[in-house]
């Protein structure tokens, strides 16, 4: 519409100056609304890309780019989906006497592995994934942590090919980190694959 406002205001010219002056401040108002509309649209661009990466949606390979929450992942035989909880002290010191408390400065979380497997044989997967919660640059892994939970994943059974398992097991993490994102290591990966998901 402002290309088409020129032409129509050199028809008018010979009709009257009060009508071109008209014109021409109805042509520069129209000018800078659309630069304005260019910037808000540039903006709510912007806005949604932050908004994106707040949220996840990265590929995952690296704790600059996690992926989502209840993400799923391929690690070796194995499509994966992990979970956690960032502070289940109380509910683990309550599952078993014997269970101890953190150290200081720490609380324990769980991690829960959902999966099934879709190798040739059989697999389990406390075997076939190593996993834990990375804390401000930190790995934690589930295997520094002795106390039991509900539904072990040491105690889960191995299963066929098509079959699927979960099972859950205790990361101890220091508390108030900035920032804490599960971590799924293919271990018989070459390349040393990593997985790093956020906590929902």
């Amino acid at each position: 519409m402002t290309i088409e406002l020129p032409e129509i205001s050199k028809r008018l010219l010979a009709v009257g100056g009060t009508a071109l002056i008209g014109l021409a401040a109805l042509s520069a108002c129209g000018g800078e609304d659309s630069g304005t509309g260019d910037a808000s649209a540039a903006s709510e661009t912007e806005a949604e890309a932050v908004a994106e990466d707040e949220a996840g949606g990265g590929d995952g390979t690296s704790p600059d780019s996690p992926l989502p929450a209840g993400s799923t992942v391929e690690v070796t035989d194995w499509t994966l989906t992990a979970t956690g909880t960032l502070d289940a002290t109380e509910e683990i010191l309550a599952f078993d006497e014997y269970n101890e408390a953190p150290a200081d400065g720490f609380q324990q979380g769980i991690v829960t592995l959902e999966g099934t497997y879709d190798g040739d044989a059989s697999g389990s997967l406390w075997t076939d994934a190593s996993f834990g919660i990375w804390a401000d640059g930190t790995f934690y892994d589930s295997l520094d942590c002795m106390n039991t939970v509900e539904n072990e994943l040491m105690e889960v059974a191995e299963v066929s090919a098509g079959s699927s398992a979960t099972g859950s097991a205790c990361v101890e993490i220091p508390r108030g980190a900035e920032s804490y994102l599960i971590y799924i290591e293919d271990i018989w990966a070459l390349d040393g694959t990593q997985y790093f998901i956020e906590i929902g």
